[in-house]
């Protein structure tokens, strides 16, 4: 789910880049525009809101569960260093 997350992320920072021309923003849409996006200030609480209460009480749950355990567990080395890599041969003049 992260990926598709990061996928459109990714995507819509590209095109939203894409548009711009000049260094200047692309000018927003106005309301009067059939599917035009509303105002996320006020569409993402009513989308929220519109959810049944026992649905937004496991998504809480769910999701507090979810970050409490991906931060109590370290993540995996991502090293790929062997033992042997980490001391390699003296290159050098031997000791006196």
């Amino acid at each position: 789910m992260s990926f598709l997350l990061r996928a459109a992320l990714v995507i819509g920072t590209l095109s939203y880049f894409a548009l711009r021309e000049g260094g200047q923003a692309p000018p927003p849409l106005p309301a009067s525009v059939p599917g035009a996006m509303p105002d996320l200030a006020r569409a993402l609480p009513a989308a929220w809101n519109a959810v049944p209460p026992e649905a937004r009480e496991r998504v809480a749950r769910e999701g507090l569960a979810e970050l409490s355990r991906r931060l109590s567990v370290p993540p995996p080395s991502q090293d790929t260093l062997a033992e042997a890599d980490r001391r390699p041969a003296w290159r050098g003049a031997e000791g006196r």
